[in-house]
């Protein structure tokens, strides 16, 4: 059995979300605006244990860490491309 053109964009798709993932598809399990969101999160961080809250802070600091270090080398490769 044959993908369907409607099959293989799906495909293609799928597997360019996991290539490179965004956080829209977060942001949308919490809500759908701004207020809906911070609502969820506040009660997901209210019901979490200590350590569980702990957690998370420490993986979105290093991960926003990682982000800074890579579009300043970014930058900086832009900024001066011979120097790589």
């Amino acid at each position: 059995m044959g993908l369907s053109p409607f099959d293989r964009r799906l495909l293609t798709e799928g597997l360019a979300y996991f290539t490179a993932p965004r956080l829209a598809s977060l942001l949308d399990l919490l809500g759908t605006n701004d207020g809906e969101r911070l609502a969820t999160l506040t009660a997901m961080l209210r019901n979490s244990s200590e350590d569980e809250v702990e957690d998370l802070t420490d993986l979105v600091e290093r991960a926003l860490a990682r982000v800074a270090r890579e579009r300043s080398r970014a930058a900086r490769r832009e900024a001066d491309p011979d120097r790589s």
